[in-house]
């Protein structure tokens, strides 16, 4: 008796990582442009989805006024649909139900609105507003932490949580995110990552080095970001129709839509 539980303190003592909590190596991935439009006004993006043909933004006031847009993906023209001017710091958006859902970064608001901007609800957010996605029942929220929650499109309570990881390593500043086929994906704030993920574990699957975004940008557009260190890529949204992402980031002018490799 006391040989096999030896035995079996031994085999666990010598399991793989994963087994203790961690996750596998995520995959690495390299995102192929296939277009790309300059759009007609810049925003600090902080939300971005498609929708029966168009995209919508939801944007902050640290260079400018919080907006809700709709975009054009053809043309680049932005179209307002509602301008916040500096009562709030717009952040993550998504589209449930036919009904636009906004958060605000600390200002604990989470607007609901019609597709054309106007408000219809208003919940309480009690963490800090960063990205916002949905799957087929849940919105999907993250607050710049490690954490990502799932919430009632109800009310926005709380229905479950889980901690996104590379590998053993919580993977802090989650921003804009974006649920496609079963997966979560999101940009991590001041870097040039993108990373997905597996809603039920957490473990992120795989990453994107955005980088070569900017050796497509002109000399002007790159001057323009490299202004800022928060002009990072913030910004997936996810045309199902064409199979594509469509990406950009806070302050560019250009809109890349394309595919993930290697994923």
């Amino acid at each position: 008796m006391r040989t096999r539980l030896l035995a079996l303190f031994l085999s666990l003592s010598t399991a793989p990582a994963f087994a203790q909590g961690a996750c596998p190596a995520p995959r690495p991935m390299h995102f192929e442009v296939t277009g790309e439009v300059r759009r007609s006004e810049l925003a600090f993006t902080e939300g971005l989805e498609f929708h029966d043909g168009a995209l919508y933004e939801s944007s902050g006031d640290l260079f400018g006024t919080s907006r809700v847009v709709r975009i054009d993906p053809a043309s680049g023209k932005v179209t307002v649909l509602y301008d916040g001017q500096h009562q709030y710091f717009g952040e993550g958006l998504t589209i449930f139900g036919g009904r636009i859902y906004q958060m605000t970064w600390r200002e604990h608001r989470v607007f609901l609105r019609d597709l054309n901007g106007k408000a219809l609800r208003e919940f309480r957010n009690p963490r800090e507003g960063w990205g916002l996605t949905h799957d087929a029942r849940r919105l999907i929220a993250s607050d710049g932490s490690s954490s990502l929650f799932f919430l009632s499109p109800a009310d926005f309570s709380t229905l479950g949580t889980v901690t996104v990881r590379d590998g053993a390593n919580a993977v802090a500043n989650l921003n804009e995110l974006e649920y496609v086929d079963g997966a979560i994906w999101a940009n991590v704030f001041e870097t040039w990552t993108v990373v997905k993920i597996a809603p039920a574990t957490g473990c992120v699957l795989a990453r994107a080095d955005l980088t070569p975004l900017r050796g497509r940008m002109s000399a002007a557009d790159r001057r323009k970001i490299d202004f800022d260190s928060n002009f990072v890529p913030n910004g997936i949204a996810w045309d199902a129709a064409h199979r594509r992402f469509i990406l950009t980031g806070k302050d560019w002018p250009m809109l890349y839509s394309g595919r993930f490799v290697g994923d």
